[in-house]
């Protein structure tokens, strides 16, 4: 299993930063990321920059409780998790800071629900966010 991890994860990293590139680097905008876990089918949407983001999580099915946390691999660091509010059948919403720097992060999205506890994980490029400056 930690051989998989360790061939997947590069792989990954690799096909953010094509995506990045292509879509224009740094640019402003949304993402959508999605991911299926053993129980539950997870997309988020948001706009990776540093600072405070708004992610917008669909769950299928709905579970009963949604949270998030991002992990920097290669650095070591890792956010506190932050729980989303529920927004409509299977919607969710969380506000709050995900990334604390530039670079390729892991967004975990923690579900409870009646298939059990699952963390379904996104990775993603994170930019500057707006409030920074050079």
């Amino acid at each position: 299993m930690r051989r998989w991890t360790y061939l997947t994860l590069p792989l990954l990293l690799i096909a953010a930063g094509i995506a990045w590139i292509l879509g224009g680097g740094t640019g402003t905008g949304p993402v959508e990321l999605s991911a299926r876990g053993a129980h539950y089918a997870v997309t988020v949407a948001l706009e990776p920059s540093t600072g405070p983001v708004e992610a917008r999580v669909e769950v299928d099915p709905a579970p009963a409780e949604v949270s998030l946390f991002a992990v920097m691999p290669h650095m070591g660091h890792t956010t506190p998790e932050i729980v989303a509010a529920p927004d409509g059948p299977g919607r969710y919403v969380a506000r709050g800071e995900l990334f604390t720097m530039t670079g390729a992060w892991e967004i975990a999205v923690r579900v409870r629900g009646p298939s059990g506890t699952e963390i379904v994980k996104v990775t993603t490029l994170v930019g500057h966010g707006e409030e920074e400056t050079p």
